[in-house]
């Protein structure tokens, strides 16, 4: 799990480097930790926990949800800020009801109005009843009255229960009593508001397209503090991220990716934009292959990283790669040091192994030996080929240290308290503005399968 809390502006400095044209010719993601850290495939979570602006007011993928670190850095949204106009900088809503119609409904009446910009999660399900996500996205901006509107198809939502069927399936009560819930299938809206953020929604396409000129508008002005945002699945993700790593070298970046949207037989192979950016006054666009998203000027982003997993064996380096397959461990065939590994460890281990093993990464040049076990870049293992190579992904490189890990409850629990102590510790010694608010992006391999309840 990352989660990403937003804190007092500062000035942003540091050199841009504009950004580049052709996203096959970007470098590979060296150290990319913030984005990795936050995408579904590499098995952990991610929240952004935002707070206002000195002098101003300010405000799966799975999910988004209304994160409450601790009672003394979060403003708890009750149901009396559901009015005709807004009443917090930030602000969570997750309907269930039966029709996307509806679910609208449930969440404006629960927001009310007067927010900036915000972010959707949706599922699947609905934007079949609205026969497409434009109609479903420019309904709720409107009815939301914000002057932008991020939309993501995803495969589960979290947020605050709005209206009866997610107040009962939260276990909540009625009237004030509004707890945040998760919800892994079936209808859902979720979303999360900012009353003013200095939003600006940009796009950025697999050949570096989209709204290029924008984003290096943006840059060189140097306002840009943050980007959430989400990416596609059939996307260069990471070469884009690394993009905009380097053309906003001190902003922070938080997201997740969506899930697919598959049209006709499967055989079809044929698939539907599964993102949309809707603005006032505008239609809704519809995205695919990229990543899109907003550029916070009037807020900050804190991030923290939640793996949910613990280290199998020590750490060793990849010493053969063949594209995004590593092929040679510790100098020996992948198999073969696989194998010496899992034989190294302890029957509890082992099985942990054979059900969901990940791959750490550290960055090249690192002492594998020093890296602390909160501190590895956590990647899936997508496939095994013939003559046991593992397939992780683009960017993996010679000489570049590694760890196996497991997926582990206990450890994705402690971890995340672990986190949260260390963030309270550091605001109380920094000081700064509350939290006003949080986004949390999780892993799909999280949920009742990891923790055997609901709602962690």
């Amino acid at each position: 799990m990352a989660m990403f809390l937003v804190t007092t502006p500062s000035n942003p400095s540091g050199a841009v480097k504009p950004l580049s044209r052709s996203a096959s010719e970007l470098p590979r993601p060296v150290g990319a930790r913030s984005w990795e850290a936050v995408s579904i495939s590499s098995g952990v979570s991610a929240a952004v926990a935002l707070t206002a602006a000195v002098g101003r007011r300010t405000g799966r993928s799975h999910a988004w949800r209304r994160c409450n670190p601790s009672d003394e850095s979060t403003q708890i949204v009750s149901q009396r800020a559901a009015s005709s106009q807004v009443q917090k900088d930030f602000f969570s809503a997750c309907s269930l009801a039966g029709t996307w119609e509806k679910a609208i409904d449930e969440v404006v009446a629960a927001a009310g109005t007067g927010y900036e910009s915000g972010f959707a999660f949706v599922s699947a399900l609905y934007v079949d009843q609205a026969q497409g996500l434009p109609a479903l996205t420019e309904m709720l901006r409107e009815k939301l009255g914000l002057e932008h509107l991020v939309v993501g198809v995803t495969t589960g939502g979290i947020g605050q229960a709005a209206g009866t069927a997610a107040v009962d399936f939260s276990g909540g009560g009625a009237g004030e009593d509004w707890p945040p819930f998760e919800v892994e299938s079936g209808p859902y809206l979720s979303i999360g508001l900012m009353q003013k953020a200095g939003a600006v929604p940009f796009f950025i396409s697999k050949d570096a397209g989209g709204d290029t000129e924008l984003v290096n508008r943006m840059a060189s002005d140097g306002v840009v503090r943050a980007l959430l945002v989400l990416g596609d699945p059939f996307g260069p993700v990471e070469q884009i991220m690394t993009s905009l790593g380097e053309t906003f070298p001190k902003a922070v970046m938080a997201g997740g990716i969506t899930s697919t949207m598959q049209v006709g037989h499967e055989s079809q192979n044929q698939f539907t934009p599964s993102m949309a950016i809707c603005s006032a006054g505008n239609k809704a666009r519809l995205l695919s292959e990229g990543v899109c998203g907003l550029m916070l000027t009037e807020m900050e982003v804190h991030t923290i990283v939640c793996q949910g997993c613990r280290p199998a064996g020590p750490a060793v380096n990849i010493t053969n790669v063949s594209g995004p397959v590593c092929t040679g461990i510790g100098g020996r065939p992948a198999k073969e040091a696989v194998m010496l590994i899992f034989s190294s460890v302890n029957p509890e281990t082992q099985e942990k192994m054979k059900q969901c093993m990940t791959i750490g990464l550290g960055r090249q040049g690192e002492n594998g030996s020093l890296i602390g076990d909160g501190d590895w870049l956590i990647r899936g293992i997508s496939q095994v080929t013939p003559n046991g190579g593992l397939v992780v992904g683009d960017g993996i490189q010679e000489g570049q240290p590694m760890r196996f890990h497991v997926r582990d409850r206990e450890s994705a629990e402690s971890d995340l308290d672990l986190m949260m102590n260390r963030y309270r510790l550091e605001r109380s010694l920094i000081g700064g503005p509350e939290p006003v608010g949080c986004f949390l992006f999780t892993c799909n391999g999280r949920g009742e399968d990891l923790y055997s309840r609901r709602h962690v």
